[in-house]
C-alpha cells in the first residue's frame, strides 16, 4: 500500500486498503464519509453526495445502499464536472463531492484542483475515482505536456480509488481505496 500511496502523492500518514474492485472501493469510500458525518453530527438525517452525471454508477449505488441523497449535476461541454454547478447543488447536508480521473466514457479529467478548492472551502470530502487512471496517469506527464493535477498533491483531495487490475496488471478485481 505504501508504494501506491507514495505514487499518488499521499502524505506520510495516509492509509488505505485493498478491495475486490473499483465498485467496492467507491462503495466503501461513500460509507466512510457517511459514518464520519454521522459521528460528527448524529442529527444529520440525510447526508448528501454531489456528483457529476459522468461519475461512475457506484456513487449512486452507494448513496442508495447507505442512505444518502445523491445529487447528479450536468457536466460542461467538454464532459467534465462543472465546479460552479456542483457548488450550487451543495447544501448544508453535503458531505462529499465525487470526481473522475479520468471518466470512463469520455476519458477526460475532471477539474480536480477547482473541486479540491471547493471541498476545502465547504469543509466536505472529495473522492477521486481514479480506478481507470490511478496506475497510468502518474506515468503520462512529459516535459512537453501539462497534465491536470488530480491526486493527493491537490489540496482538498481526501480519498482516491485506483484499480490495480487495470494498468497495475494485478489479478482481476484488485483495487485500492486510499485516504489522505
Amino acid at each position: 500500500m505504501g508504494i501506491l500511496l507514495n505514487l499518488l502523492g499521499a502524505p506520510p500518514d495516509g492509509g488505505g486498503n485493498m478491495t475486490s474492485g473499483g465498485t467496492e472501493s467507491i462503495l466503501l469510500a461513500v460509507k466512510t464519509y457517511r459514518d464520519q458525518a454521522h459521528a460528527r453530527n448524529p442529527e444529520l438525517a440525510l447526508p448528501q453526495l454531489v456528483a457529476p452525471e459522468s461519475a461512475h454508477p457506484a456513487f449512486f449505488k452507494a448513496a442508495h445502499y447507505f442512505g444518502l441523497e445523491a445529487v447528479s449535476v450536468p457536466v460542461d461541454s467538454g464532459f467534465r464536472a462543472d465546479p460552479r454547478v456542483m457548488a450550487r447543488a451543495m447544501t448544508k447536508r453535503t458531505i462529499l463531492l465525487a470526481a473522475s480521473a479520468p471518466s470512463f466514457p469520455q476519458g477526460v479529467l475532471d477539474p480536480i484542483p477547482r473541486l479540491g478548492a471547493l471541498a476545502l472551502e465547504r469543509g466536505v470530502g472529495l473522492h477521486v475515482d481514479a480506478c481507470l487512471g490511478g496506475l497510468s496517469l502518474p506515468f503520462l506527464p512529459d516535459p512537453g505536456r501539462k497534465l491536470t493535477p488530480w491526486d493527493f498533491l491537490v489540496p482538498g483531495v481526501s480519498s482516491i480509488s485506483a484499480d490495480l487490475h487495470k494498468y497495475g496488471y494485478a489479478a482481476m478485481g484488485a483495487s485500492a481505496l486510499l485516504f489522505r
